[in-house]
């Protein structure tokens, strides 16, 4: 397995920007299956109760554009401290010019930086977050990390296997140089199978397609063995760990993995039972959102991050969230 090193970066904040419609899970599911009994178990066994779906016309740019104007505005200093942008996303709102260089005119940064989108699904936000990373240290300055996908404009509406599961978001990363020698660095391993990519696709002019048995193979195998090993690799277990933030593929399977990487239920963030499954969007918002609830501001927190899905692919990192990081989860529009 590839450990791969990265220091000498932080993360100031993770925003989380949310289409405003959260759909019931039953009531979708009971117009699918016609049976209530049937659309419960399906609810049962995803753990997702509701989830947040954009209106007609949202792009993945305009929630991950809302995401970063207001963690700038908080955040403070001048637009001229961001290096780079950089977009991890499958869902762009065109083919060309990709969402970054379209954030970087909204969002009136400089010409002078670099932006560039990363064609990935679920296993995205540790992908994106590790590049960041390697750039602020680069640039010396610091990285806007979006990350956002809408998917529920490209599901068939009657499709069992992706519209009970399925959601929107879109976030923003920001991530800095840092000098403080006390900071570990952070680690990363990733995994690539694509043999098996046809298990979750979407075709040009297509509709998604899953398949759900296929997926949940390979998260509860491949995936679970990659985490395990990655973790054994770098010498850490759940008792050095403070808590573990995976892709919120389906709330069931998360739990399950948990359990057999021997994580207490009270060190496993989950969001996607109140916000659904947004691709890799899933790990920053719950990051933000579990992070808030935790009161992180006590103290830093060493969080296990995993993505998996769509490539296939996986993705772990073993990372660090300072006390001072601000997190915000908040609806689009509002």
């Amino acid at each position: 397995m590839q450990i791969l090193k990265l220091d000498g970066i932080k993360i100031d904040a993770v925003y989380s920007c949310l289409p405003k419609l959260s759909e019931d899970n039953l009531a979708r599911c009971m117009e699918i299956y016609g049976d209530e009994k049937k659309a419960m178990s399906v609810v049962r066994a995803t753990g997702i109760r509701s989830r947040r779906v954009v209106e007609a016309g949202t792009s993945s740019l305009d929630l991950c554009v809302a995401a970063a104007e207001r963690l700038l505005a908080d955040a403070g200093g001048s637009k001229d401290d961001i290096g780079a942008v950089i977009d991890v996303t499958f869902t762009p709102e065109r083919t060309m010019p990709c969402n970054a260089c379209q954030a970087q005119r909204r969002l009136d940064l400089s010409n002078d930086l670099v932006a560039f989108d990363i064609n990935l699904a679920c296993s995205g936000w540790a992908y994106g977050l590790y590049v960041a990373g390697m750039l602020a240290k680069a640039v010396g300055k610091k990285v806007l990390l979006l990350d956002g996908d809408t998917q529920t404009p490209y599901m068939d509406a009657a499709d069992a296997a992706t519209v009970p599961v399925m959601a929107d978001a879109g976030t923003a990363t920001l991530v800095s140089p840092s000098h403080r020698a006390s900071i570990a660095p952070w680690r990363f391993a990733f995994l690539t199978n694509g043999i098996k990519g046809d298990t979750l696709t979407l075709p040009f002019g297509g509709k998604i397609s899953m398949d759900g048995l296929g997926i949940f193979k390979f998260v509860t195998m491949d995936v679970l063995y990659f985490i395990r090993d990655f973790m054994a690799e770098i010498g850490e277990t759940s008792e050095t760990i403070d808590a573990f933030v995976p892709h919120q593929a389906n709330v069931f399977m998360i739990q399950q993995i948990a359990k057999k990487l021997k994580f207490a239920p009270e060190q496993l963030w989950i969001s996607g039972d109140v916000f659904g499954n947004s691709s890799s969007a899933t790990v920053p918002t719950t990051i933000a959102y579990c992070g808030a609830k935790d009161e992180i501001g006590k103290g830093s927190r060493r969080l296990l991050v995993s993505g998996f899905g769509g490539g296939l692919s996986a993705s772990a990192g073993l990372i660090d969230i300072e006390g001072n990081c601000k997190l915000r989860v908040f609806d689009y529009g509002v």
